[in-house]
């Protein structure tokens, strides 16, 4: 049987982002497989948006942060015959500085911001190219450009997403499959995210509402990257063409004039 709806997998749906996202994409038509450790606020979402649309609304309780989940929620790109939209919007906040932590929040952190989200990202991007359609929303932060504010491994796991989502826009640029990377700053979503709950002004500090809105323009737009936050789009071009001016720099066979020792 044909879908009547698209459908999108929406992971983190228990956070304000993923549930904003699984708002508005429900409001657009889609079908949603909503992941959650924590199901309380998706299923509470789940009810709202199952009496006010057409769509429908699975919500999965599942730790993505053990193999053993990870496969169940692979196996649903073969059961389904895959997603039209993959929203990956994992996160596990950061932990303790690297010298206080220990190995067990370590590979908890790696394993849901690193492993898991690239686990999920690659099946997303190999069942859309097999089918030559699809889109794949990865949500990460701007804090993968300055890491050393950040404690323990987060930021350097934020780094990896962008690396990761870049890499995929490269792979997947002939497959007919958009990619976009929405890069956060500093966003309130520790509060249920609708008019119900208004959270309180914090300043420098973006509601999740706003930055989801946001983002869903830049995909409308088909943006590469959608930063909700930059206002003064000339400087993410200057870092551009600074990064690719130093990666030609890069390619040389011989070591810098500086570190040739003096005879």
């Amino acid at each position: 049987m044909s879908r009547t709806h698209p459908k999108a997998l929406v992971t983190y749906a228990s956070c304000a982002i993923g549930l904003l996202y699984a708002n508005r994409l429900a409001r657009r038509g889609y079908d949603l497989v909503l992941l959650a450790n924590n199901p309380d606020r998706p299923i509470a979402l789940a009810r709202i948006l199952q009496a006010e649309t057409d769509v429908a609304v699975e919500v999965v309780a599942v730790d993505l942060s053990t193999d053993q989940g990870l496969q169940d929620v692979e196996a649903r790109f073969v059961e389904e015959k895959g997603f039209d939209l993959v929203v990956n919007n994992l996160d596990l906040p950061a932990g303790k500085p690297l010298l206080e932590d220990r190995a067990l929040n370590l590979d908890r952190l790696i394993g849901m911001n690193v492993k898991a989200y690239a686990r999920l990202a690659a099946v997303a991007a190999h069942s859309m190219a097999r089918r030559r359609q699809g889109a794949i929303i990865n949500v990460a932060s701007a804090i993968a450009f300055a890491p050393e504010v950040a404690t323990g491994v987060y930021g350097a796991s934020k780094s990896f997403l962008v690396a990761l989502t870049r890499t995929m826009q490269a792979e997947l640029t002939h497959q007919n499959v958009y990619v976009q990377l929405v890069l956060t700053g500093a966003v309130r979503t520790d509060v249920w995210p609708f008019p119900a709950c208004v959270p309180e002004a914090i300043p420098g500090m973006m509601t999740a509402a706003d930055l989801v809105n946001a983002a869903m323009v830049g995909f409308d737009r088909r943006e590469a990257i959608t930063i909700p936050s930059l206002v003064k789009t000339g400087r993410w071009a200057s870092y551009e063409r600074a990064r690719k001016a130093l990666l030609d720099d890069l390619m040389n066979s011989e070591p810098a004039p500086r570190y040739l020792r003096q005879r």
